[in-house]
């Protein structure tokens, strides 16, 4: 547990002293307030509701993908540029805590750049005299299913960058994968039978969908939860692998 933390520590304060940070939190956070703008533009005159405001916008979603892209590019891919990884595969640290450690600090830089987008809903709120009033089981249910699914995209693009050296090709083959995984609901327009019954149980938008109006259910929960360990576990087998070179 103390590797863990002091691990944690260091890739934390590695995401704080990066310009790359700062300009990733503002991109979310302009490019998902301009949208829940936009959005609340085009419903005005007609009944609001914050689970069609907030988080079925696209721009939201959007910076989901491209924000879990950015934070984990780096996290093995620059350590095997740079040389550190040896370094760090030499010390007295478990490659668990090495794994955990640095997915957590992502997991935490995650949480920090969209915490704020709630404050869009009581701004609207106390601003607006046409949204219903606000129940705040639904936003909480509908940001804990966002932040199950951005915990599942982390841990696809630490796999990622943990398979390559290079922070660009981590890049582009981590937002491909999530946005294949995204794009995933969308074949249930097309499917038919119970091949759009599976698609639908394991489509993020239908996720998004049903926890953003308050219901709640444990299946979502355990996929995303069991799809983080899984691609944690394989991240961690990746590394201990280069023990053997």
């Amino acid at each position: 547990m103390k590797n863990f933390r002091i691990l944690w520590r260091r890739e934390l304060a590695a995401y704080l002293v990066s310009p790359a940070t700062y300009i990733t939190m503002f991109a979310v956070l302009a490019v998902s307030g301009w949208g829940f703008w936009f959005t609340t533009k085009c419903s005005r005159g007609e009944p609001a509701r914050i689970d069609i405001l907030l988080f079925q916008t696209p721009t939201l979603l959007g910076m989901l993908l491209i924000a879990a892209t950015a934070l984990t590019m780096r996290l093995f891919a620059e350590e095997k540029r740079s040389g550190t990884i040896e370094t760090l595969m030499t010390a007295p640290v478990s490659e668990i805590s090495i794994v955990l450690g640095k997915y957590a600090a992502a997991l935490t830089i995650f949480v920090i750049m969209f915490a704020p987008t709630a404050a869009y809903a009581f701004i609207l709120q106390k601003n607006s005299d046409g949204m219903e009033l606000l129940d705040t089981r639904v936003l909480v249910s509908g940001y804990l299913i966002f932040f199950l699914i951005g915990a599942f995209y982390l841990s696809v693009g630490m796999l990622t960058s943990s398979l390559s050296s290079s922070q660009t090709v981590a890049a582009v083959f981590s937002f491909a994968s999530m946005f294949v995984l995204f794009l995933a609901g969308g074949l249930t327009s097309v499917a038919r039978g119970k091949v759009s019954s599976v698609v639908a149980y394991v489509s993020p938008f239908q996720h998004i969908l049903d926890f953003s109006r308050g219901v709640v259910d444990t299946g979502p929960v355990v996929i995303y939860l069991s799809g983080t360990a899984l691609m944690l576990f394989a991240t961690v087998k990746v590394i201990e692998s280069r023990r053997w070179y």
